[in-house]
């Protein structure tokens, strides 16, 4: 089911056309295999690989309906990058948890473009607001992420009360990279405490919302 939304300027939404999902694969190609060479370059301007099959994919796009950031998100049971390609970030032994509520994100990115400061801020609590509300569609409580030590201290610095899963691990590319979890209840209880208009805002979408049938409250609520 869609999920789509409008604020301050953007939408938030699932991608669900071609173009969408191209504009999604261009700007991976974009991040991952031109600035940060983590993957080869493709031909066609487009990165893609065996996960993008049975993914759900969000973006955010501005006014001109340009793509400014995007994330992938795979669910339980199916295959996850940490147990795969990420598997040395792991705990020994350690596998991801593969019950119902649990999915992974993966290829999030920002537009170099999109990366001011302000900018950056706006678009990527967008994409985590969607994230979130996505996962409340879909019944999913927990999410894992590789991300790298600096993005981790900027996300608890931003209310989201993510733990590592293991030690971070400086990667051949030099980045410090880890295996990391967030529990939305979690992040809802965390955020009532500590930055209440925060959780307000996460959690109400604008009025009116477009999309059907979607679930709407909180973790905490149900």
């Amino acid at each position: 089911m869609e999920l789509v939304f409008h604020e301050n300027g953007l939408t938030i939404k699932t991608l669900s056309t071609h173009d969408e999902v191209e504009a999604g694969l261009k700007l991976r190609h974009e991040v991952f295999s031109c600035e940060l060479k983590w993957v080869p370059v493709s031909p066609d301007g487009m990165e893609r690989d065996a996960y993008d099959g049975f993914s759900s994919h969000i973006g955010v796009f501005d006014h001109h309906q340009e793509i400014m950031g995007y994330a992938r998100l795979i669910t339980a049971p199916l295959p996850f990058m940490v147990d795969r390609e990420f598997a040395c970030l792991m705990p020994k032994g350690r596998t991801a948890s593969k019950t119902p509520d649990v999915a992974e994100i993966t290829r999030l990115c920002i537009r170099k473009e999109a990366r001011s400061a302000e900018s950056y801020i706006n678009v990527s609590r967008h994409l985590y607001k969607g994230i979130y509300h996505w996962s409340l569609n879909n019944a999913v409580r927990h999410m894992i992420m590789v991300v790298d030590y600096r993005y981790f201290r900027l996300l608890k610095l931003n209310g989201f009360p993510v733990e590592a899963m293991g030690d971070f691990k400086t990667m051949p590319d030099g980045v410090r990279a880890g295996a990391i979890t967030l529990d939305w209840r979690e992040f809802e209880e965390y955020a009532g405490r500590k930055k209440p208009d925060f959780l307000d805002w996460m959690s109400k979408l604008p009025v009116p919302y477009p999309s059907r049938g979607l679930s709407h409250g909180l973790y905490l609520q149900r």
